[in-house]
């Protein structure tokens, strides 16, 4: 036999005998506030339901687990981390902020919570994308732990803050997204979240 066809056939042989890398779902966590969680919109039109969606139509095996409460502070979401963000995340998108200034939280204490917040799950391993919002800037947070920052969770929704009426829950006060709002933001967030699901993917799973 031809040395070169021994040495193709070897390899063939061997290669019958590694395992390939097994598959496994990446396991992304929404955490925080009603913006997150959905206020009273359907399960199957709130963001991390449609994030869902729209990574598994790109080929991704990813569950997305909705961590998000109404009224919830950043204060709120440091109490329940380890509730909220379970053993096994690989990726968080971190949201909190706006109902600390309706409630009176100061932003110094604001970024203190949202700083021990992405610092914690830094350090189980797990990659955090944190959002911000007109008018409030979090890079350095996520910069000082190694985290994505998106810099406005409402991108296309909001004009400097100011939400669109077409993007907003009819007769809600507080102008909650609604359906055709969350489709917004997550045609914007799947170019942030895309490349950690890939890097995830490659890596074992967290603990």
């Amino acid at each position: 036999m031809v040395p070169s066809v021994r040495l193709v056939l070897a390899f063939l042989f061997f290669g019958l005998l590694i395992p390939a890398a097994e598959a496994r779902t990446i396991k992304i966590v929404a955490f925080g506030d009603s913006n997150t969680a959905g206020f009273l919109t359907a399960t199957e039109e709130n963001y991390p339901y449609r994030l869902e969606a729209a990574l598994r139509a790109r080929g991704h095996d990813v569950r997305v687990t909705n961590s998000g409460v109404n009224g919830s502070t950043s204060g709120g979401g440091l109490n329940w981390i380890d509730q909220a963000v379970p053993p096994g995340t690989d990726i968080a998108i971190v949201f909190f902020g706006r109902n600390d200034m309706r409630f009176g939280v100061s932003e110094v204490r604001l970024r203190e919570n949202l700083s021990t917040i992405v610092g914690k799950l830094r350090g189980r391993g797990i990659q955090v994308i944190l959002c911000g919002y007109y008018g409030f800037d979090f890079s350095g947070i996520a910069r000082r732990h190694g985290a994505v920052y998106y810099s406005d969770f409402f991108s296309g929704t909001a004009v400097k803050g100011v939400k669109k009426l077409e993007y907003t829950r009819v007769l809600d006060p507080l102008r909650h997204l609604n359906g055709a709002g969350y489709e917004v933001v997550v045609k914007a967030l799947v170019p942030v979240v895309e490349p950690l699901v890939r890097r995830a993917a490659s890596r074992p799973a967290t603990q």
